[in-house]
């Protein structure tokens, strides 16, 4: 031992003794008086102990191991109460120890094993004397590679060893027959696997003097029934278990032969026969156990805690089957094992709840799925829950996650290994369908086969099947057997009474003969005793012996018992502040409830199933279509009258236990008993709950906890009276209606039969009787009833009036009528009871105890009966006080649907609405607003016959600006009108495009129909304008031809001209008289023919009558449809007038609105519909510092269609590009093109200054923010920048010109189509020239011979160098510069880069010239026509026109005004120039 290692186990020696795992040992031999316990004194908990002939094995808290006894191998005699440390296995944190007859063994937690002792026979795996703990490696050798194997549990005998891998596979080592190997050589030195379990689910192992005993997991009984019986083997043949390709499930041989060739009678086809008959009785009798677990896994736990007892995983261990009761107490009474901390009076609790939480949390790892044990998960798992039970009370290994996590990287070696594995890996839960397998020396019977005979390999016991053995345990010459049921099955050598029941040995197992009302759940095997652990009438765990001394021995709160040799050993806990016992109590419960269930197999289920015919039949439906154990206990009314008869001393064995239950039982009072379990739950966990202080959090958990359990076990309670007064009721009132209002779920809550309460207002002779069910409320008057949902009612107490009325108010959807009550009395309790009701039926608690009003505001489904407009409609939505309000869903039995917003009953808000058309058998759908139930703002109406309508509504009606769209479904043409309406008619101004006809109409309607000013232009060129009546040209008008034809005249039809008119011919000729006849017919004319003389002045008279405009419809007149509209969603009736701070707040709404019914949206878009709803300063006059903050807002605003700017901007852009492209894209009307956007930003700038009315006016100056005295003189130096002077079209154009850009540069382009195409064609022919020539055409030397001034002079002949030098590069930048021009849209950007290519030229010339010199535009003249040409701009005439006719008037006579000027000059400059 290291010094460090010798002081650190001194330490340990001077702590106190642990209050749990106190180990005591005594010896068997001798009569009782003089047994003696002696008390192993260590300083930590002992968490396993295990006994050999003459020595022992301890493993401590911490994976420390200790040895007592006589260890032979060493020549040591140590004694129980000073064990001796295995130093060698300092940190190898052991899991588990085993002791042989001479050896010992440990296993660690990475699964390696480590053997020490007597190896005369190889049980240590190694050659010579093991006296120390030495590594053995266990290799699968079939596997490819070879892989070592992961050990999960080890037994050791007298001359062998078993282990058993995580694989669930068993492999062995030593000498003899009780190794199971098909080998002749002894020793066996190297673990080698058990062939004959290959294929095999084995759970546990144990071993004996010279016998084992393994734990197998029964194969599933479908698997037999689809067995091919194989043809017997011959004599002395392994019979392994084949595995075939196709059956994916194990085969067996139809009989069992033993290694000596003795055939065995008891065939396998009986025991498969056996588990098909048990198969339906297991399911049924899990059934009376799903209520409670159902119960624990839908009450809802307190947050998420990490803690033991979380009702989910409360479900795990309070299940009688989860874990096994050895480890069932070890979860508990051992879960301090990596803690330093022990006992309650510690700063910690007194167990440590986070190696609790790990265990838990490895469990539920594993059970996730199934630890909620829904009946849902149950009747979806039916075939898998017949051969399988919710968890496998085992030994301590079978709950450890360990057990449970298989080999990944090595494949079986056999071929049903991995099946089995991945089978209870996917079930996640052990079965309880075992099988017990022995083999080894049979001598004494101690391998249960009914003979003496000898096993060289293992096989199976078959009385033992079926009886859900979890536990086996091998003394030297008997074995014993632990069943769920707390039943002991023992056999073998019977010389000391070891068995159980009499003093003649037994070859086959026999049940202990034990006390009644005693259950064990632990026991231990030893060389001629055994120990029992079990249940009693008291708190503490009763100890049994069997052996010479058969006398029970109170040792306190014992958690296992162990036996080896002729010793005796106990693992005890001290009960420090009832904890202990309160554990103990919950566990004895939950094996007493356990076993309960099984007597109801036994004495009831099983005579039910076979007594066949109908009774079989209605249990396997019950099973197949169990919803809840109610639905079962109904069942056995009929069970009960129809099957048990009088059979009352059933019923009675098995109330027994119930101590609730007196006088005559009956089946239905028999199955609601496993109710009891959930407040035997609250009541424990109270008193675990005690065992803390009331401040530690672990006390709060089981408080609430146990207050849960306390809740549903009343509510299950108040459920059943429920179900109880219901079946009463239907009994006490029978009739018509009692069979109309009848349902399966519906149960009774109150009803005034006793007139006790009535309509108001009600006649004398009239009767009303009121039931109030689950889920509805029923008024009866003589023979009729009607039904009102509890979703759809609302409860309001009336205030005691002068009349002492004590009412209650009932609204309904349809309906609101008053009860009035016979007492105060009776008024709060039916209003109690209909609060609570309704709040039940609403997804509540339904636990209110005083009156008060129910949900308002609830989400319900209705369908309402009443006359209205929502007759037979069905609605499913929000409801506020009774009626329709929030989201919803109504939809019209003819197939109407509405999905939107309602409020106060009726459709408001954003709606969609589909309306069917049985004439064209198409629907119509609308998207858009409603108010007080009619189609109202803006919206979108696709009608069946092919048109859209897209614009505003007011009650039902078109109404303001829309856009109808009409197809070639119905109509003979296609069209799309956009314009105003007014009471679903056009009227005002609108445009109307003819696209199959290919006329466009601008101008004014009245009730349909074109009437007033207007312009016609159609496809071929033609342009009219005039005024229209009656849908038809009527009246003086204008007509231009293509070719610049012009008639001014009277109209009286369509292109039909009938009266007094003027015709100017292309050449100048005109007529002037009387025309008729149709414009594209051909003409009648009586009057004069004029030839205007060559030089004739202009006639203006003439010229007036051909002006364009005369009849067009004002630009500010055309579109106040679209303004109006922009003002009606900023909440002003009329333009300008109303509240600034609504209008804000409407913005503000409807973003917020937009931004929570469109969740498409992008993250930018987003982000922008954020911004925009924070409203800006607005109310503060604008100065230079914040305009900037305007102007950005503005963009942003015009960016999305939601902001009513942008929704603006968005529709001035459509009604542009409807007037402007296609036929509309006419020369003739680049004019009202111009004022239209001129007119569009005069209205647009009146909205923007009301939302912001400290901006100034049109060329008013923008004030700098006030200065403070301390940074008045920094500020007095940046006065010479100049001011800010406020232009609208400054601020608007940038947000509407980019979109209007297209068609109105189309129309520029026409208009300066000849000019245009004279000036590039002068361009490309200037363009052929190099520098020198192009220079002297442009006259650049005669410029210079002619400046008087010797500077100018001296300059021009430097540019004139410059120029000539550089041949063809020179001023490529402005050249550049220049040509940006057709990538800009707004004029002052146009202005811009005009300004730009004058600085490159000046940074050119710069270097030659003095620093006071000013250029002169008259002198760069020549220079920019060259910058010009060398440019190359297509339709610059368009640019300059549209510059010319929109920039800033506020800059026409500045620097940028004689820099536009120049630009202009040099185009016409160009244009007129002649070719070289």
């Amino acid at each position: 031992m290291r010094p460090d290692e010798s002081k650190s186990f001194a330490k340990e020696k001077d702590l106190t003794s642990p209050e749990r795992g106190l180990l005591h040992v005594w010896h068997s031999a001798g009569p009782f008086d003089h047994l003696c316990p002696e008390r192993v004194l260590l300083s930590r908990p002992v968490l396993q102990a295990t006994l050999g002939e003459h020595h022992g094995v301890l493993l401590t808290q911490g994976g420390q191991v200790y040895s007592f006894g006589e260890l032979l191998w060493r020549d040591l005699s140590i004694p129980v109460s000073a064990p001796l440390l295995e130093v060698s296995l300092l940190g190898k944190l052991v899991v588990h120890v085993a002791a042989g007859g001479f050896h010992c063994g440990a296993l660690t937690e990475q699964g390696n094993i480590y053997m020490w002792g007597e190896n005369t026979a190889g049980q240590c795996g190694l050659t010579d004397l093991v006296s120390e703990p030495c590594l053995i490696s266990v290799v699968d050798s079939e596997a490819i590679p070879p892989a070592a194997v992961r050990i999960v549990d080890l037994a050791c005998g007298r001359e062998h060893s078993l282990a058993l891998s995580s694989q669930n596979e068993l492999w062995a080592w030593g000498s003899g027959c009780q190794l199971g190997l098909v080998t002749n050589a002894f020793p066996v030195l190297k673990p080698q696997k058990v062939e004959h379990l290959a294929g095999r689910h084995v759970i546990q192992v144990a071993c004996g003097a010279y016998h084992s005993l393994a734990l197998v997991r029964s194969l599933p009984p479908q698997n037999y029934n689809t067995q091919k019986c194989p043809e017997k083997k011959e004599r002395g043949q392994s019979p392994h278990f084949s595995v075939t390709g196709k059956e994916d499930m194990f085969a067996v041989d139809e009989a069992h032969y033993c290694p000596l060739g003795v055939e065995l009678k008891d065939t396998l086809t009986r025991e498969v026969s056996i588990i098909i008959k048990e198969n339906l009785t297991n399911q049924i009798m899990d059934m009376a156990y799903i209520l409670v677990v159902q119960i624990l896994s839908t009450a809802r736990p307190l947050h998420s805690f990490s803690m033991w007892i979380h009702t989910q995983n409360l479900v795990l261990c309070l299940h009688p089957k989860t874990l096994s009761p050895t480890l069932y107490l070890q979860l508990y009474l051992r879960s301090y094992s990596n803690s330093g901390v022990f006992g309650p009076y510690s700063s910690s609790s007194p167990v440590c709840l986070e190696e609790v939480r790990l265990r838990l949390e490895a469990e539920k790892k594993e059970l996730q799925w199934q630890k909620s044990s829904s009946l849902t998960n149950i009747n979806q798992k039916a075939k898998t829950a017949a051969n399988r039970r919710r968890s496998l009370p085992g030994t301590p290994t079978h709950g450890s996650p360990r057990r449970q996590r298989h080999c990944a990287c090595r494949p079986s070696s056999a071929g049903g290994t991995q099946t089995a594995a991945h089978e209870e890996a996917g079930d996640g839960l052990p079965s309880l369908e075992t099988e017990v397998w022995s083999w080894g020396r049979g001598s004494e019977g101690q391998l249960g086969h009914g003979d003496q005979l000898a096993r060289l390999q293992p096989l199976c016991i078959k009385s033992l099947t079926g009886e859900e053995v979890i536990k086996v345990s091998a003394g030297s010459h008997h074995s014993l057997a632990l069943s769920a049921q707390c039943q002991v099955y023992s056999w073998g050598s019977n010389m000391c009474g070891q068995l159980g029941h009499g003093s003649s040995p037994v070859t086959v197992p026999q049940q202990a003969k034990l006390s009644d009302g005693l259950r064990v759940w632990d026991v231990s095997a030893g060389q001629s005793h055994s120990l029992l652990l079990a249940d009693g009438d008291c708190v503490q765990p009763i100890l049994l012996y069997c052996g010479q001394c058969q006398e029970s021995m109170p040792m306190g709160y014992i958690s296992s018992v162990c036996s080896g040799g002729q010793r005796c050993a106990v693992l005890a806990d001290q009960n420090v502040m009832g904890f202990i016992s309160t554990i103990h109590e919950l566990a004895s419960k939950e094996r007493h409830f356990y076993c309960w269930l099984s007597s109801i197999r036994k004495l009831l289920l099983n005579p039910l199933r076979n007594k066949g015919g109908s009774t079989t039949c209605v249990l396997s439906f019950c099973w197949s279509t169990l919803k809840s154990l109610f639905l079962f206990v109904y069942l056995f009314i009929f069970l009960s009258s129809e099957c048990l008869g009088s059979q009352q001393i059933t019923l009675a064995q098995l109330c027994a236990s119930d101590q609730s239950v007196s006088g005559d039982v009956d089946l239905v009072s028999l199955m609601y008993w496993p109710l009891q379990q959930l407040h035997q739950y609250s009541r424990v966990l109270l008193k675990l709950a005690a065992c803390y202080d009331v401040l530690t959090v672990e006390y709060q958990y089981l408080h609430q906890t146990a207050n849960q359990y306390e809740s549903v076990y009343l509510s299950l309670l108040r459920r059943k009276k429920e179900a109880e007064s219901t079946f009463l009721f239907w009994k006490t009132h029978s009739g018509k209606i009692a069979e109309v209002l009848r349902l399966p779920h519906r149960r009774i809550v109150c009803e005034s039969s006793n007139r006790s309460l009535t309509l108001q207002k009600a006649g004398r002779f009239s009767h009303h009787w009121f039931i109030l069910f689950n889920d509805a409320l029923v008024h009866t008057q003589f023979s009729s009833h009607h039904v009102y949902p509890l979703t759809c009612l609302w409860v309001k107490p009336v205030t005691e009036d002068s009349n002492a009325l004590y009412a209650i108010k009932i609204t309904c959807p349809e309906e609101t009528f008053t009860m009035v009550a016979s007492t105060p009395q009776e008024k709060n309790k039916w209003l109690r009871s209909l609060n609570q009701a309704v709040d039940q039926v609403l997804g509540g608690g339904g636990q209110g105890s005083s009156p008060g009003v129910a949900v308002m505001s609830r989400a319900a489904s209705y369908t309402f009966t009443g006359d209205g407009r929502f007759k037979d409609a069905h609605y499913h939505g929000s409801w506020l006080g009774g009626r329709v309000h929030g989201r919803g869903t109504m939809k019209w039995p003819d197939g109407r649907t509405y999905k939107g917003n309602f409020k106060n009953g009726q459709e408001d808000g954003y709606g969609e609405c589909i309306i069917p058309n049985k004439v064209l058998n198409k629907p119509d759908s609308y998207q858009g607003n409603w108010k007080d139930g009619k189609i109202h703002g803006f919206g979108k109406y696709k009608y069946a016959n092919g048109e859209v309508y897209e614009g505003c509504y007011y009650e039902g009606q078109r109404h303001g600006y829309g856009m109808l769209s009409s197809g070639k479904r119905i109509r003979a043409s296609s069209s799309v009108f956009i314009g105003q309406w007014l009471q679903d008619k056009r009227t005002g101004y609108g445009v109307y495009d003819d696209i199959t006809r290919g006329e466009k109409y601008m101008g004014l309607w009245l009730d349909d129909q074109r009437q007033g000013s207007a312009v016609v232009v159609t496809q071929y060129g033609v342009y009219f304008e005039g005024t229209f009546k009656e849908n038809k040209m009527s009246g003086s008008g204008l007509l231009l031809s293509d070719d610049d034809t012009y008639f001014h005249g009277e109209f009286s039809d369509d292109w039909t001209i009938n009266g007094k008119g003027v015709l100017s011919l292309v050449n100048g000729d005109c007529i002037d008289g009387q025309f008729s006849g149709e414009w594209s017919a051909g003409l009648k004319v009586v009057g004069t023919y004029t030839k205007p003389a060559i030089n004739e002045p202009e006639n203006k008279e003439r010229s007036r009558l051909f002006k364009l405009g005369q009849y067009v419809v004002p630009a500010d007149q055309r579109w106040g449809c679209v303004f109006n509209e922009c003002w009606s969603r900023l909440g002003c009736d009329t333009a300008g007038r109303g509240e600034r701070t609504k209008a804000w707040e409407n913005i503000a709404v409807t973003i917020t609105t937009a931004r929570r019914h469109s969740p498409g949206l992008s993250r930018s878009q987003s982000k922008v519909l954020e911004c925009l709803e924070f409203i800006p300063q607005h109310e503060e006059s604008v100065t230079t510092a914040n305009y900037d903050n305007i102007r950005r807002y503005l963009i942003k605003a015009c960016e999305t269609p939601l902001h009513p700017l942008g929704w603006l901007v968005e529709t001035l852009v459509t009604v542009y590009r409807m007037t402007y492209i296609g036929v509309g894209s006419n020369r003739r009307l680049l004019s009202q093109a111009v004022q239209e956007v001129l007119a569009y930003l005069t209205h647009f700038n009146s909205i923007v200054r009301f939302l912001f009315p400290g901006l100034p006016e049109d060329g008013g100056i923008i004030p700098d923010p006030p200065i403070s005295p301390s940074t008045s003189r920094c500020v007095a130096n940046s006065l010479e920048q100049g001011v800010v002077v406020f232009s609208s079209s400054s601020l608007l154009l940038p947000l509407l010109l980019p979109q209007l850009y297209p068609p109105l540069f189309t129309l520029y382009c026409l208009q300066q189509e000849q000019e245009e195409a004279q000036y590039w064609e002068r361009i490309l022919q200037l363009n052929k020239q190099p520098d020198q020539s192009l220079l002297s055409f442009l006259g650049v030397q005669e410029v210079c011979s002619t400046v008087k001034s010797v500077m100018l002079k001296t300059v021009s002949l430097l540019l004139f160098q410059i120029v000539s030098s550089s041949k063809d590069a020179c001023f490529i930048s402005a050249v550049e510069t220049l040509q940006q021009i057709s990538t800009t849209f707004t004029p002052s950007d146009k202005l811009l880069v005009i300004q730009k290519t004058f600085e490159e030229l000046t940074q050119e010339v710069k270097p030659m010239l003095d620093d006071d010199f000013l250029w002169c535009m008259d002198d760069l003249l020549p220079l920019f026509i060259y910058v010009v040409i060398r440019a190359r701009i297509r339709n610059l005439g368009a640019e300059v026109s549209l510059i010319e006719d929109l920039m800033d008037p506020n800059i026409q006579h500045g620097e940028m005004g004689l820099m536009f000027t120049t630009l202009k000059a040099c185009y016409i400059q160009i244009q007129h120039e002649s070719t070289i």
